[in-house]
């Protein structure tokens, strides 16, 4: 069995990508911050350690999936309106923005409510559930989600000011992040594919997932979120951007450490317990 490593482990790990991207002048942050930029970075700590407390600590993990009890709300209909929600909202603060159309403005825009547009296609196309949602849920995530939009779109369309005309002119950055955005998000896709196959028809019972990159991590659809993320904030180059994937680090690692630990519990023998939970051979 390998050694269980902490959270930390897969929080730095997380963490140096942006790093990096700051060695390489990927990541613009203003020389004289001022209240904004303070409460933004102070959104993001706030949030941090709420994921940290609530589901990594688990005092109040959010409940879906396997860990939450039979809801009210149907599962595919709960889990679009929370997909849909953040895509509406992005959309709609761009518009409240003044509906900026340079050319960084509607890639930033299409990327993101991208990402949302396919995370719906995948609820009513993809995924299957075995039990419904719990309403709590659906408004907790979909809130989330709507604040990490919210706070993207004033930073990147706004708080950018002029500056952000000259943002795609570093084309290798532009296609590197798009690059890892779109590995992302196809890494993401297809291993939701493999958990929805999983099960013959008509049965609800647990498997273990096996394919794909399931035999490094536990969770490797986490890590294809955690790379649609990074690839987005590259592309962006705005701080705000990172500062809303930084947050996703916390909250998938915890996820997936926990998901890690209910397979253990649940399954004898169980293969995972050779792997790590999303970045491979690290955490």
């Amino acid at each position: 069995m390998v050694e269980e490593r902490p959270l930390t482990v897969g929080f730095i790990t997380g963490l140096v990508p942006v790093v990096l991207a700051n060695v390489l002048g990927w990541l613009w942050f203003p020389e004289n911050p001022d209240w904004q930029d303070f409460a933004l970075l102070s959104i993001c700590m706030v949030v941090c350690f709420s994921n940290y407390l609530n589901e990594y600590l688990q005092f109040y993990p959010l409940q879906y999936s396997k860990f939450a009890p039979e809801g009210g709300v149907p599962a595919r209909l709960g889990w679009f309106l929370i997909y849909f929600t953040p895509a509406v909202v992005y959309a709609a603060t761009w518009y409240k923005l003044g509906a900026p159309s340079s050319s960084y403005d509607l890639l930033v825009l299409g990327l993101y409510v991208a990402h949302f547009c396919k995370r719906c296609f995948e609820t009513t196309f993809v995924h299957k559930y075995s039990k419904d949602c719990l309403l709590v849920t659906v408004i907790e995530i979909a809130l989330f989600y709507s604040l990490g939009a919210i706070v993207t779109a004033y930073n990147c369309h706004v708080m950018t000011g002029d500056r952000r005309f000259n943002f795609l002119d570093d084309t290798v950055r532009v296609r590197v992040g798009i690059a890892i955005y779109c590995f992302g998000q196809l890494t993401n896709l297809y291993h939701h594919y493999i958990l929805a196959n999983l099960r013959s028809p008509g049965s609800f019972r647990y498997v273990v997932p096996t394919g794909g990159l399931f035999g490094l991590v536990v969770c490797p659809q986490y890590l294809g979120e955690l790379l649609s993320w990074l690839g987005f904030a590259i592309v962006s180059y705005a701080y705000g951007a990172y500062l809303c994937y930084v947050p996703m680090i916390v909250y998938l690692c915890a996820r997936a450490h926990h998901t890690h630990r209910w397979y253990s519990t649940k399954f004898d023998n169980y293969p995972g317990a050779e792997t790590r939970k999303v970045w491979p051979y690290l955490y």
